[in-house]
């Protein structure tokens, strides 16, 4: 989970947005076998909190909102 603050810039927020992380919901048999695959030191209990294709939806939704409010 990530949290906009007031006096965060838009280039921030936007990395947030592309950046942030949730945790997994894989089951502990999943997990144990995906360390056991990519490593201790690699593995990672989260995943992104958006895909990519959400990423373009919040891209469009704004764009829609930029374009309805520009005078």
């Amino acid at each position: 989970m990530f949290t906009i603050n007031d006096r965060d810039l838009p280039i921030t927020v936007a990395e947030k947005i592309i950046n942030g992380t949730k945790p997994s919901n894989k089951s502990e048999f999943m997990k144990s076998l995906e360390k056991v695959i990519v490593g201790e030191n690699e593995y990672s209990d989260t995943i992104d909190m958006f895909d990519i294709n959400e990423i373009k939806e919040i891209a469009d939704y704004l764009m829609v909102y930029y374009n309805s409010n520009n005078d």
